[in-house]
């Protein structure tokens, strides 16, 4: 687990009751990633991730009222059902863009026969950092991952 700093970072934890594997199957899969990436009734559409690094990490949120929010990254990390690192730092093939806001590390530790999913989020300042929590980070993040474990545990029962 890497440094976190409370004065740039947030981070958000949950169990999750599904293995590892299967979590990540709902990230690379551009069809259960978009069931759980947004918290309903926001969508998500236009995905394009790359697993790889350097890869794109695309995709578009899609807010209730139609406002579309492009969301365009790379992949600078990817150890399958493991870790995750993405950026909006960086366009695919490390193009730097012009107003980064965060790199975000997801974890996946196997806990059981479940998993424990740790995201967190990188800030280059204190002010990026406050700005993302008023911006409801816990509140988001949570019923995302939220989702993403009713969207897991409903693949689990259908493999077993």
């Amino acid at each position: 687990m890497m440094d976190f700093n409370p004065d740039l970072d947030l981070r958000i934890e949950r169990e999750i009751g599904a293995k590892p594997e299967t979590v990540w199957r709902c990230w690379t899969d551009p069809d259960l990633l978009a069931q759980w990436f947004a918290p309903k009734p926001f969508t998500v559409k236009d995905i394009a991730y790359d697993f790889v690094p350097g890869g794109r990490a695309d995709l578009t949120m899609v807010l209730d009222d139609g406002t579309e929010m492009p969301l365009r990254g790379c992949v600078l990390e990817a150890d399958p059902a493991r870790r995750l690192v993405t950026t909006d730092a960086l366009l695919s093939g490390y193009r730097p863009t012009a107003a980064p806001f965060m790199t975000a590390i997801y974890e996946l530790e196997p806990r059981d026969a479940g998993t424990l999913y740790r995201a967190t989020v990188l800030h280059g300042d204190e002010a990026t950092r406050k700005r993302h929590e008023e911006m409801g980070f816990h509140e988001g993040w949570a019923t995302v991952i939220r989702q993403l474990g009713e969207l897991a545990m409903t693949l689990k029962e259908k493999t077993s």
